[in-house]
């Protein structure tokens, strides 16, 4: 969980340089800020660092923030960053900073809170609006997602994170050519990002382009090793009814019981039921334990038989 990710370097540095761009402030805001302390973080934590010496500074605040994070003690972190908020209640990039922890731990709905309050200090802040977008995306609340990416690429040209969540909002709504353009983009700015290839590659075989989603899901599998553009490519085989190519892909991945069930279903769809029963009877025999999924799909094709 600990481990030093390139995601993780990259949000030290930037929160290494947010510490040395803010200006401290002599005492706290008599202003009162639009948010309590528990939109921001888990209060119910507070009783840990009860016996913290008071926060007499923005800038004292900041510092034992950034000793917390440096010893990854995040919550610690958080505790701190909220009491400098105290000094300057609408500091945008402070309140972005105590996002990106939230958004770094998995808290996406602090994260949010964090970075739409920066917003309202910053309306055109292409980074927290891209970082939003992405979290409106993952909780399907589209139309938002919608107008904070397009906003953060309009802002930032090189946002190509932004492009390439409006390609999977696209993707969502059946457009197709509309996402492989906003992918197209994305790639311009970062040609070796496996999940955005990945991404291409399945709204092209959705498009019925074959020959370029082989080429996309094909590259982002093995040069770039993402683990879903394996599965990706072995839908793909699964659908053109090359069934042990499918199976083989996806055993890139996948356990071996669980590839053929997978290519099963794949072959079932296209009403190649004999071909189903062979890599269903596989799946069961190879499986260590009870398949059930397998199983099922098994009765379906021997009650189809009248079996």
């Amino acid at each position: 969980m600990r481990r030093t990710t390139k995601s993780t370097r990259l949000l030290i540095a930037a929160l290494a340089w947010l510490l040395g761009a803010c200006a401290s402030t002599p005492s706290e805001s008599t202003s009162a800020p639009p948010y309590t302390d528990d939109e921001l973080r888990n209060t119910d934590l507070d009783l840990i660092f009860a016996t913290e010496f008071p926060v007499a500074s923005k800038e004292d605040a900041l510092s034992r923030a950034e000793m917390a994070r440096t010893s990854g003690e995040i919550d610690k972190a958080l505790f701190f960053y909220v009491k400098a908020l105290k000094f300057d209640p609408e500091d945008a990039e402070l309140l972005a900073a105590i996002g990106r922890l939230h958004q770094y731990q998995g808290n996406n709905r602090l994260a949010a809170r964090a970075y739409s309050l920066a917003l309202e200090s910053r309306p055109e802040f292409p980074e927290v609006l891209e970082a939003r977008g992405l979290i409106l995306l993952g909780h399907d609340e589209e139309e938002q997602a919608i107008s904070d990416l397009t906003r953060a690429v309009v802002l930032n040209p090189n946002a190509w994170q932004a492009y390439s969540g409006l390609g999977l909002l696209a993707d969502r709504k059946g457009n197709h050519t509309e996402a492989i353009a906003h992918y197209d983009a994305a790639l311009a700015i970062n040609p070796d990002s496996g999940p955005v290839l990945n991404n291409r590659g399945f709204s092209k075989m959705l498009a019925y382009d074959f020959i370029g989603a082989e080429k996309d899901l094909s590259r982002a599998a093995n040069e770039l090793g993402h683990r879903q553009a394996w599965v990706n490519l072995g839908a793909f085989y699964g659908k053109l009814g090359l069934y042990d190519r499918a199976v083989e892909t996806y055993e890139k991945v996948l356990p071996k019981p669980e590839a053929r069930n997978k290519v099963a279903e794949a072959s079932m769809a296209k009403g190649d039921y004999a071909e189903a029963e062979r890599l269903l009877e596989q799946a069961i025999k190879l499986s260590p334990a009870y398949f059930q999924e397998a199983e099922d799909n098994l009765a379906r094709i021997l009650q189809r038989k009248g079996g």
